[in-house]
Order: C-alpha cells, then sequence, then structure tokens
C-alpha cells in the first residue's frame, strides 16, 4: 500500500516535468511518468490479491469468538454479527484509502510548500476550517449511528411478533436512515465548499505571487493543491467510520 502511494504522490510532479520536457522535445521525464503510473498500478493490484484473505479472517475470528457468549438474545445476536461484517468492509475499502490519504496530504503539503509558501499556508488555513466543520457535525452523527443499530438489534424480534411490528420498525429504520444521510449531506456540503472555494484561492495566489512559472509548474501545483484539499474531505468520512466501528465492537466484545 505504501510503495503503491509514494509512486502515486509522485505523479504530479512528473507530468508538470514531462509537460514542459515535451515542451522542449524531450521525453525523459515522460518516461518515469510512464514508470511510475505501471509501479502503483502493479502494487495496487498486489494488495487486491491479499486483503480479502486477511480481512474475512479477522471477521471470522470475531464473530465465532461472540457467538460462543449464552447470555444474549438471537435477535441481538443475529444483528451483531451482520453489524460486524461492516468491519471486513471498512478494512477492505478504507485502510488502503486512508494510507493513500496520509501519504497525500503529507506529500503534497511538502511539495506546494516548496514550491510557494503562499499556498502553503492557504491550503493549512482550509484544513483547519474543515476540521472545525467535522468536528460540529460529529456528536450528532456518532449519535444518529447509535441509535440506529440499537433499532437494528431489534429487528428478528420486530419481525417475529408479526406485521404490524414489522410496519413500525421497519417506517422507524428508514427515518433514522433520512436523518443520519441529512446529517452526512450537511456535512459534506461544508467541508466540499471549503475546498472548493480555498482550490481556486490557491490558483489566484500562485499566479499573483510566482515571478518565474511554468506551463507544467502550475499543473503540478494545481494538482498537488487538489489532492490535499481532496484528502481533506477524508476527514469526515474517517470520523464516521470510526464511531460505527466502536460502536460496533462494542457490542460484539
Amino acid at each position: 500500500m505504501l510503495l503503491t502511494e509514494i509512486s502515486t504522490l509522485t505523479q504530479p510532479f512528473l507530468l508538470g516535468k514531462s509537460i514542459d520536457g515535451l515542451i522542449l522535445g524531450g521525453y525523459d521525464w515522460l518516461i518515469l511518468f510512464a514508470i511510475s503510473l505501471f509501479v502503483s498500478n502493479l502494487f495496487n493490484y498486489k494488495r487486491m490479491i491479499f486483503d480479502t484473505k486477511l480481512y474475512t479472517q479477522i471477521y471470522n475470528d470475531i464473530v465465532l469468538r461472540f457467538l460462543k457468549k449464552d447470555d444474549i438474545a438471537t435477535s441481538s445476536k443475529v444483528a451483531r454479527t451482520d453489524m460486524a461484517h461492516d468491519i471486513v468492509g471498512v478494512l477492505e475499502g478504507y485502510v488502503h484509502y486512508y494510507i493513500a490519504t496520509i501519504v497525500t496530504i503529507l506529500g503534497s503539503i511538502f511539495f506546494i510548500f516548496s514550491s510557494s509558501y503562499q499556498v502553503g499556508l492557504l491550503v493549512v488555513l482550509a484544513s483547519i476550517l474543515i476540521m472545525f466543520s467535522v468536528y460540529k457535525f460529529y456528536p450528532k452523527i456518532r449519535q444518529s449511528i447509535i441509535i440506529r443499530n440499537n433499532q437494528y438489534e431489534k429487528k428478528v424480534a420486530a419481525i417475529t411478533d408479526g406485521y404490524d411490528s414489522s410496519y413500525l420498525f421497519f417506517n422507524r429504520k428508514r427515518k433514522l436512515d433520512i436523518f443520519e444521510s441529512t446529517l452526512q449531506g450537511k456535512s459534506w456540503l461544508s467541508v466540499g465548499f471549503i475546498k472548493n472555494v480555498f482550490l481556486v484561492l490557491s490558483l489566484i495566489v500562485l499566479i499573483n505571487t510566482t515571478t518565474v512559472i511554468t506551463v507544467g509548474g502550475v499543473i503540478t501545483i494545481y494538482s498537488y493543491v487538489n489532492n490535499f484539499l481532496i484528502s481533506l474531505m477524508s476527514i469526515p468520512v474517517a470520523v464516521e467510520m470510526y464511531s460505527r466501528l466502536s460502536d460496533i465492537l462494542k457490542r460484539v466484545e
């Protein structure tokens, strides 16, 4: 994973150099850019064929240990084993994503400050505003997840009790899903707005504070600023995933 993301991180730099090189008739940087693309794709493939074997074993170990307990209602057991499968989904779908995010944030900010400290200070300000936005929405999202999981544990019992009980269960579940989705939407709206504003501001600051810059240089800095800000947008997803997993693990311990 780390090798994949380090290789991917170099690509905007190599792309910028390749463009400037091609304008002058050179192909050396373009060859390095192509090699970087090949390396990142190869190691991503190796990661994909390995991680499912590992994560499904983790899931089975957790669930089978949990099912040894006899003091838990069947409805709760069914719900919690289903919820525990989210662990596999998060590990398989998000672990490499967050490694990529960390590498991108650290690497991008290095390249940005190396080219323009003014743009660097601007994106640091953007990260502070995004984290503040996430902080404001986090308590409500966490509460929503806990309430929804509490409701889900009653699923088997509600279906067993008949249609009327099932009708109330699924309607309440729908309302909770809508409430959680609305919170997520508001969080993403605020984070996306901050990201777009600072992306435009970064271009303005870059052009007005840099005395000598090439076409490839502009593309490189734009790419790193865009990648940095997009990576910051993973913060609300990380917060939600942490809340979801921590609640599930408490239930299956």
